[in-house]
C-alpha cells in the first residue's frame, strides 16, 4: 500500500524553514511515494533562475511546472494532488471566481502529472451548522465545481477537503453535495481528523459513496484539544489521538481502491515533524497489515 503526504507536514506554514527540494527529499527518505503540492499565489517560484524555493508552498501559476515536476520526480516522488485555499461562494461573482480558479488549478495539476484538485471546503457562517441551513452554500459550491469541470481536462477530479467549519464539514453535508451533483468527478477528500473532532462516523461514506471519495486524508486529532490550544482542531502524530483509523481501513480494499491516501498533521513542533511523520507512516503500515 502506497501513502503520500503534503509539503506542509514537514515545514511551518509559509515560513522559510525548509526549502521546496529539502521537503521533497525528506518525504521520499521517510518512505512516501507521492506528495500534495500547495499553490500559494504570491509565494516563491521554482524556475530556471530559481531552481529551489525557501518554502515548499509556492506559486505554481508563476513557476515553471516542467521544472517543478522534474524536482518532484527526481526526488523519487509523484505529485499526488494540488491544493489551493480558494473557495468562496457567497454570491455569483464568488462562484464564478472560484470556478475559474479551480479550472486553472486543474490545468496545473495535469501539467504536474495528476488529475486530482483538492480545494479547501470554504467557510460556513459558523462551525457545526446543520446541513439543512447550508443547502444554498453547498449548492453554490457544487455549481462552482461543475462550471470548473467544463473548462478542465476530461479526467479531472475535484475533491474538497472536508473540514471543521467548512461548507462541507459533516457526513450530512457530503450526502447533500452528492445529491446536488451526481457527477462522479466531484467528490471529497475524506479528512479523518476533522471527522473525529466533529464526532462523525465518516467511514460510512466509504460504503455509501465509494466512487465519490477521491482522497482519504489520514489525520489524527486530539479530542478534546489541550487546554491551552487556541482552536478546537488539534492535529497530532497518527496513533496518538482519538481517530478510529481501523474503522476506515477495514472499509477500504487492500490497494486503497484507486484513491489517494495522504498522511499529514499540523500541531507537531518543527524539530519533531520528520520523526513524527516517519512514525505515522509506520503506524499506518502496521494498521494496514492488521486490517487486510
Amino acid at each position: 500500500m502506497n501513502f503520500g503526504t503534503s509539503v506542509h507536514a514537514l515545514t511551518e506554514w509559509g515560513q522559510p524553514v525548509r526549502s521546496f527540494r529539502q521537503v521533497l527529499a525528506e518525504a521520499a527518505e521517510i518512505g512516501f511515494t507521492s506528495i500534495m503540492l500547495m499553490h500559494v499565489p504570491g509565494g516563491p517560484v521554482v524556475n530556471t533562475h530559481s531552481p529551489d524555493a525557501a518554502t515548499p508552498m509556492i506559486d505554481l501559476a508563476l513557476s515553471d511546472l516542467v521544472q517543478v515536476r522534474e524536482a518532484v520526480e527526481s526526488a523519487g516522488l509523484t505529485v499526488a494532488c494540488v491544493y489551493q485555499g480558494l473557495t468562496k461562494v457567497a454570491n455569483e461573482e464568488e462562484v464564478q471566481a472560484t470556478a475559474q480558479g479551480l479550472a486553472a488549478l486543474a490545468r496545473m495539476a495535469e501539467a504536474l502529472g495528476t488529475n486530482v484538485v483538492l480545494p479547501n471546503a470554504g467557510a460556513a457562517p459558523a462551525p457545526r451548522m446543520p446541513s439543512k441551513e447550508k443547502v444554498d452554500l453547498i449548492a453554490a459550491f457544487a455549481r462552482a465545481m461543475e462550471v470548473a469541470l467544463q473548462d478542465s481536462p476530461a479526467t479531472t477530479r475535484i475533491a474538497p477537503d472536508v473540514h471543521y467549519g467548512g461548507i462541507i464539514e459533516t457526513v450530512a453535508d457530503c450526502r447533500e453535495l452528492f445529491g446536488v451533483t451526481p457527477d462522479p468527478r466531484i467528490g471529497i477528500a475524506l479528512n479523518i481528523g476533522h471527522m473525529t473532532t466533529l464526532e462523525q462516523e465518516g467511514w460510512v461514506l466509504l460504503e455509501e459513496y465509494p466512487n465519490r471519495v477521491s482522497v482519504v486524508a489520514w489525520k489524527d486529532h486530539l479530542v478534546p484539544p489541550p487546554p491551552d490550544a487556541p482552536h478546537p482542531i488539534y492535529s497530532v502524530e497518527l496513533g496518538t489521538g482519538q481517530s478510529p483509523f481501523a474503522e476506515y481501513a477495514r472499509r477500504l480494499p487492500s490497494d486503497g481502491g484507486n484513491r489517494l491516501q495522504l498522511i499529514t498533521f499540523e500541531h507537531v513542533p518543527l524539530e519533531a515533524k520528520k520523526g513524527s511523520l516517519l512514525r505515522s507512516l509506520q503506524y499506518m503500515q502496521r494498521l494496514w497489515a492488521e486490517t487486510h
